[in-house]
């Protein structure tokens, strides 16, 4: 059971991860083409797309979608250890 919890953090982590880094990414000059950002935008974009969905057009001049959705996968991710435990 250990070994399931550990590979649920592990997993989740990587996801908070990689959303941290494209919740960043706007800010700073970059191409979306490049070999070591292309993965994260292949990772994140179908998620952060279903969430653009339901959000309204922000109006503060930033994508607030990695933020959203890091805190429900936050939410997932305590009900899940808790069902394990």
């Amino acid at each position: 059971m250990d070994f399931i919890i550990f590979v649920v953090n592990f997993l989740f982590s990587a996801s908070y991860v990689l959303l941290a880094v494209r919740a960043v990414l706007p800010w700073i000059r970059h191409n979306k083409q490049d070999s070591l950002l292309r993965p994260i935008y292949l990772l994140t974009d179908p998620v952060l797309s279903v969430i653009r969905l339901g959000l309204p057009p922000a109006r503060i001049g930033m994508d607030v979608s990695p933020y959203v959705v890091i805190v429900l996968l936050w939410i997932a991710q305590k009900v899940i250890l808790k069902m394990l435990s």
